[in-house]
């Protein structure tokens, strides 16, 4: 039952006034009478602590012998009891009306009225004797009878806490004898059923009586000699996979048994038990039973660290927690799952983008660079996932909820993984399990879907499609993210645009010198001394880059020669060629290295002749042109 349901419960329930806030602690909420101005319950809303604690008045050592009950931990009084918020809602609803009827009561005296009859004048006097009149007790009688029942020898003790039977079998009376009641009241019940358990764990009867069986959280202790020798004869049965409809209460202690190791050899055989019993036993008789099978099977594997089942019990979790994990992870996903993610999780019709219409798969990649441009300003402090999405949380859990189980057992694990978002871990020092998951924030579907809006509305921008959208509200670091991804889904689309060149460099030497060679016979003694002459004077230039002192971004030295020659409107081309460089490909560098710097391409391509945008120019002088030496 969550805290929100509770407090709505109890307002309509007890009244407005009841529920209150401590003036010295707003995690502190009271549950008060409107009568006797006592509380009947404290809760502590405390999300990483939740605690409900209620009055039980002279009850309470008893109550907190109870499964999902214990010693109050919010008010120290011997009075007060702890509830687990993992019981079933009708239970807690029980436990407060229950607390407030023993506070609602509590200042109300004895009436030391006597209720007089008076018969009616016409009552036959015949009848008048039949009246009810005062009478003494004899005391004295009392004890005499008392005290004979207490001289009674040990075999007559057995048979009065236990149906007379013709023959109590050995090892039953030796389960009763095997009942402490030195133990300590929160925990007699589960310890008590485990030491008896363990000698009863390879007991079998056959007993040609069947005794029906009803108990709440039901214990060996509480059943007489008949109901016992019925239940280890038709656990004998069970065993054998004979599976008779039985009471449940007879159902529940082998369940009982089963979650505490009782009557196996090892975790595994007690899981592969609770699966047979579900699918045989308690789908067939008893769905209720069924429900808290679910449960109990799930906590079992986390236990006893049987991890090979955690995909086959936990795929509802693991399915809750996929498309946050997505998210989390994009890069050990495909594309397709992490834009499914992000489309699932809002309320925009993405469908309408016409990206998406034209080519889903290439609108998927475009979200993916645009998501991931996201996450990585969680660097500069704005984390989108965790502010607008989920959040991590953490809460107590108790394993075997409504069960009776022995928690002085030692878990076989401390750290029990689900997927990468939920786990379960053990604390020592607290003696107590806690779960970390994610959970999902409200008005998650709005957000995401604003934001999907945004990419649409750059889309159409960038790509002149479909008609224009009026901004939504997002932030603007945000907003320049997604325009971040778009740009750099352009640049991979440009690339992919470019025709693809193969050069075989194992054959590139020999080309060289036979394409050499072919030249040199062509050309003539005065156009050797000319090419020779513009040689060393690139040689010269070259060495005067060196000396420059500026940045140079990443550039080689003839891509910076190359950017320098077209800012002074030279055409590189004879340059590279005596590089044996082409220029598209030193072009693309250039352009692919001063990105990160101007945000676009730098250098375009008019009539097959490489030169410096205009939008550009005045920017690339300032970077390699001025303040030289």
């Amino acid at each position: 039952m969550n805290i929100d349901e509770l407090l709505s419960y109890a307002i309509r329930h007890f009244g407005k006034n009841s529920v209150s806030e401590l003036n010295d602690n707003s995690n502190l909420v009271a549950f008060s009478s409107p009568i006797t101005k006592n509380w009947f319950a404290l809760l502590d809303l405390d999300p990483k602590n939740k605690k409900l604690n209620i009055n039980c008045g002279n009850f309470a050592t008893t109550i907190k012998d109870l499964p999902g009950f214990s010693a109050a931990s919010l008010i120290k009084d011997n009075k007060w009891v702890e509830v687990s918020l993992l019981l079933s809602e009708q239970k807690i609803k029980q436990a407060l009306e229950y607390a407030f009827k023993v506070v609602l009561m509590s200042n109300k005296a004895p009436n030391p009225e006597k209720l007089i009859y008076i018969p009616d004048a016409s009552t036959d006097k015949l009848n008048q004797q039949n009246v009810y009149h005062e009478q003494k007790i004899n005391f004295d009688s009392w004890e005499k009878t008392n005290n004979s029942k207490q001289n009674n020898s040990p075999k007559e003790k057995i048979e009065l806490n236990f149906e007379n039977t013709e023959s109590v079998p050995e090892q039953i009376q030796k389960m009763i004898k095997a009942y402490r009641y030195d133990l300590a009241g929160s925990v007699r019940r589960e310890q008590n059923f485990y030491l008896q358990g363990k000698l009863m764990a390879t007991y079998e009867d056959n007993y040609q009586k069947r005794q029906s069986f009803l108990r709440y959280y039901p214990t060996y202790h509480d059943l007489t000699v008949g109901q016992a020798r019925t239940y280890f004869t038709w656990r004998a049965k069970i065993r054998n996979s004979i599976y008779e409809k039985v009471s449940n209460s007879y159902a529940y202690i082998y369940l009982y048994e089963l979650l505490n190791g009782i009557g196996v050899e090892n975790p595994q055989e007690g899981l592969d038990k609770l699966i047979d019993f579900d699918k045989n036993y308690a789908q067939s008789f008893s769905p209720e039973m069924a429900a808290y099978l679910d449960r109990w099977i799930r906590d079992y594997i986390i236990f006893y660290n049987i991890s090979e089942k955690r995909n086959e019990f936990f795929q509802k979790e693991q399915e809750k927690d996929k498309k946050y994990e997505h998210l989390l992870y994009p890069k050990q996903f495909s594309e397709h799952e992490v834009a499914e993610s992000l489309i699932n999780l809002s309320n925009y019709k993405i469908e309408n983008c016409p990206l998406y219409k034209k080519n889903p798969e290439k609108f998927e990649h475009l979200l993916v660079l645009v998501w991931q441009q996201i996450l990585d300003l969680r660097q500069d402090g704005f984390d989108f996932l965790t502010n607008y999405i989920t959040y991590k949380n953490q809460m107590t859990v108790q394993l075997f909820s409504a069960a009776v189980f022995n928690h002085k057992l030692m878990p076989k694990t401390v750290n029990f993984e689900i997927d990468q978002l939920r786990k379960y871990f053990y604390d020592k020092e607290k003696d107590s399990w806690y779960c970390e998951s994610y959970w999902g924030l409200a008005g998650q579907k709005s957000i995401i879907g604003n934001l999907l809006h945004e990419v649409d509305r750059e889309v159409r921008k960038n790509f002149n499609v479909g008609r224009s959208l009026k901004p939504r509200k997002i932030e603007k670091h945000y907003l320049q993210a997604i325009k971040d991804g778009i740009k750099k889904y352009k640049i991979e689309e440009y690339k992919l645009k470019q025709p693809k060149i193969e050069i075989k460099l194992a054959h590139l030497s020999t080309i060289r010198e036979d394409a050499a060679g072919t030249r040199d016979s062509l050309l003539t003694e005065e156009e050797l001394r000319a090419e020779k002459e513009e040689k060393r004077q690139l040689e010269e230039i070259n060495e005067k880059d060196k000396d420059e002192n500026f940045e140079d971004y990443g550039l080689s030295q003839a891509e910076l020669h190359t950017i320098k020659m077209l800012l002074k409107g030279e055409n590189p081309d004879q340059y590279l060629k005596g590089k044996h460089l082409m220029t598209a490909v030193v072009v693309d560098n250039i352009n692919e290295r001063l990105f990160d710097e101007i945000g676009d391409n730098v250098i375009e391509f008019l009539n097959d002749v490489p030169t410096i945008i205009e939008d550009y120019q005045e920017d690339i002088e300032d970077m390699f042109l001025k303040g030289k030496n």
